[in-house]
């Protein structure tokens, strides 16, 4: 079983053991794993029994001419939607139709599953419509992940691809479902890391904030509070975000300190404030402990 991907910067690398099997009922789990539970005896009679019966009928067709599905995929990417789209809109590896369109080993697959012909032929462009997503929580995420210091370098290793992709995916109006989940998966392990504690330099932590900083990128800590990360409708320049508590603490310090240096006691700071006595005292013993 494959390991979870450690986070950029670890010294770890992602280990792979032994591959899973199939599941049970499959035919490859009796073919090739020679598995002799119920469902899997049962699964593969029932498969012998209908190979035999197309054979007696001549219509038995294990493989069928792959070049009507590979004309079909070059149209659909002519049109505009990769392979990849077609793909996950299909359930399949990409690699499997990739080898249907482009050569591999000197040539492509010329003969391929009906089943898997008959899926792809099925494939519409309008069906593949809706496999593509506003870009705003995408962008939005990746924007977020550089606000608080990780580099483009380290969130394209994460997502599998080139760091000039990066920058790509957030300046699209639209991704793809798959992209879209990939970002998300890959926001959600490392929006809770610090990117000094996981390889990112301080440097070039630092220069991720300067350059969030002067487009105006939110971190996850604004986008948590304020919410709507996913809303293309939702403008964060606009929107006004309570604070949270950390910054309340700060604020009412700030505000305790003032008015302290004016000669206020704590009863008319407390008044004023709409604060306990106490917890005044206890700030301004603070405060003045760390100057």
């Amino acid at each position: 079983m494959t390991t979870e991907t450690p986070v950029v910067g670890l010294t770890t690398r992602p280990t792979t053991g032994t591959k899973p099997l199939p599941p049970h009922g499959s035919l490859s789990r009796r073919k090739h794993h020679r598995c002799s539970c119920v469902l899997c005896v049962t699964a593969y009679n029932s498969y012998q029994r209908s190979r035999y019966r197309k054979q007696g009928y001549g219509t038995w067709r294990p493989f069928v001419d792959a070049e009507p599905a590979r004309q079909h995929l070059i149209a659909l990417r002519d049109a505009g939607y990769s392979i990849d789209v077609v793909a996950d809109a299909i359930g399949q590896h990409v690699g499997n139709l990739n080898a249907i369109v482009y050569p591999v080993g000197g040539a492509p697959r010329q003969r391929i599953r009906p089943e898997l012909a008959d899926t792809i032929l099925a494939v519409t462009a309008e069906s593949l419509v809706p496999c593509f997503l506003p870009a705003a929580g995408t962008a939005r995420r990746i924007h977020a992940l550089i606000a608080m210091g990780w580099t483009s370098r380290c969130v394209a290793e994460q997502l599998g691809v080139k760091p000039p992709r990066v920058p790509e995916i957030a300046r699209q109006d639209s991704v793809t479902r798959a992209v879209a989940e990939r970002v998300a998966a890959v926001y959600d392990r490392l929006h809770v890391l610090s990117p000094e504690d996981h390889g990112v330099s301080a440097t070039a932590s630092l220069r991720s904030r300067l350059m969030a900083e002067r487009n105006g990128w939110r971190d996850p800590l604004w986008w948590e509070d304020m919410g709507h990360i996913d809303d293309p409708m939702f403008d964060p320049d606009t929107a006004e975000r309570p604070l949270n508590k950390h910054e309340q603490g700060a604020l009412r310090a700030t505000e305790i300190l003032h008015l302290a240096s004016y000669g206020a006691t704590p009863d008319e700071i407390a008044a004023r404030l709409d604060l306990g006595r106490d917890y005044v005292v206890a700030r301004l013993r603070e405060l003045r402990r760390a100057a």
